[in-house]
């Protein structure tokens, strides 16, 4: 009979691991901002009202649903910074996710793959309330279907937990 061989390794890799995440004019966040995350576990602490879910938010934007219903707004162009109470609202916002791809987890040759969501108001004299919706695989132009494609490939597994409200 044919010998048994020795169990082949199974490879494990790391979860996809999320850098960074710059917004620019996202809800609350009427400028650039950069979060960074590091390896391992990351809080955000602050006050009530301080913006902590928007950052949640903002990679639910890039990732997430189609629906803004999912992240507190009505609609996409409700995301864009409005000015507070006293400054001028914005004509976009952008959220870009930055991921470490060194180990190629994601299908792109490159050791950064940058995810891009940008909403920027388009009105028309028919629609005066118009916008549109772009996003960006570490170039300009890419569609949704292709940034979800990028992290469903079978070699980028992905593991988060998002908290909001303490619990």
């Amino acid at each position: 009979g044919a010998a048994l061989g020795a169990p082949r390794p199974t490879r494990t890799r790391e979860p996809l691991h999320l850098r960074e995440v710059h917004l620019e004019n996202f809800k609350a966040f009427g400028r650039k901002l950069t979060v960074p995350f590091e390896p391992g576990f990351t809080a955000i602490p602050g006050p009530n009202g301080s913006g902590k879910s928007n950052i949640g938010y903002a990679i639910l934007f890039v990732l997430g649903p189609n629906s803004p219903r999912a992240i507190r707004a009505g609609r996409l162009s409700d995301l864009i910074f409005n000015g507070g109470e006293k400054g001028k609202g914005a004509d976009h916002c952008t959220v870009s996710l930055v991921f470490d791809n060194a180990d190629r987890a994601m299908p792109v040759e490159a050791d950064l793959v940058t995810l891009t969501r940008r909403v920027k108001l388009t009105p028309k004299e028919d629609n005066p309330d118009g916008y549109t919706s772009y996003f960006y695989v570490t170039r300009p132009g890419s569609p949704k279907r292709e940034v979800v494609d990028r992290l469903k490939s079978g070699n980028a597994p992905c593991r988060a937990w998002v908290s909001a409200g303490g619990r």
